[in-house]
């Protein structure tokens, strides 16, 4: 696939009312991958928007089909670092010249706010205080970042021993699905904390804070670094069952990747521990 160039983004934007608007839309192009990020900025609470990314290519006709991250789809919340991830490759197969986008935003019915002496629950977590919330927040957040640890390491030291040794590759397999487990718990419990914060802690400064770096863990650092990395497996998996022919240039490959990927989602973590360390904190001091 090739990119000749790329325009600039386009923000066209279906809101209802002037109080929300698209800011700093900024294009990022990663392999055969092209990663949109943006800001949404609302001031009214409990909005959720469908959200959905156009190209030049059909003349804005249709949304693009193969899309992911944190900014797409019908429940979009309002927030900095919204992230969508287009795999080109799986609804075309190849771009050139100039390529366009717009990120359209449908704002959906309002979410009636709870009270703030409701008892936040859902199927894994239920919790009436601080002392209830806290912990829960707490080792979802340690467990998350201590699997992205061991999931960077397992890329360092295994990548390229993966596509040689089954053992390897178990390992490295292993390191993923741990992974992922963490990943599906923060991921679908964020709502859940968030709300714990704005309840239990009612600091406005601190809720944005902690939706901030809700954003940067599921956006910036998995819909970006991990899955960057991720997509690694697949190679992984055809080197070693011998479904490549050139063999030594694609571990060549490979290992020029992992050892450009692998720093930058190490710079990622450790932003993000010392934000959650900071999060955390401040949280322990109420």
């Amino acid at each position: 696939m090739k990119f000749y160039a790329l325009s600039l983004f386009l923000a066209a934007i279906a809101f209802n009312g002037f109080a929300q608007r698209i800011t700093n839309v900024t294009p990022q192009t990663v392999g055969d991958k092209i990663i949109v990020h943006y800001n949404i900025e609302d001031s009214k609470d409990g909005h959720f928007y469908e959200v959905a990314l156009y190209s030049s290519q059909d003349k804005f006709s249709q949304a693009l089909r193969s899309v992911s991250g944190n900014g797409v789809g019908n429940s979009v919340s309002p927030g900095a670092e919204r992230v969508i991830i287009w795999d080109v490759l799986e609804d075309v197969s190849q771009l050139t010249g100039e390529i366009s986008f717009e990120v359209r935003a449908l704002v959906k019915s309002e979410v009636i706010q709870m009270e703030k002496s409701t008892v936040v629950a859902s199927r894994n977590v239920n919790a009436s205080t601080q002392d209830d919330a806290y912990p829960v927040i707490s080792s979802t957040l340690t467990d998350y970042i201590n699997e992205a640890k061991d999931l960077k390491d397992a890329y360092q030291m295994l990548g390229i021993q993966a596509t040689e040794s089954r053992q390897a590759l178990a390992k490295l397999t292993d390191a993923l699905e741990q992974y992922n487990r963490a990943f599906e718990k923060l991921n679908k419990e964020r709502l859940t904390y968030e709300k714990y914060v704005d309840i239990f802690w009612k600091r406005e400064v601190l809720t944005l804070e902690f939706k901030n770096l809700m954003d940067y863990a599921l956006g910036d650092l998995h819909s970006v670094n991990i899955l960057t990395l991720n997509q690694k497996i697949s190679l992984i998996n055809d080197i070693a069952n011998a479904r490549i022919k050139r063999t030594g240039e694609a571990k060549r490959e490979l290992a020029k990747d992992i050892s450009e990927e692998v720093p930058r989602l190490d710079k990622r973590l450790q932003e993000l521990e010392r934000r959650t360390n900071r999060i955390l904190y401040d949280l322990g001091q109420d």
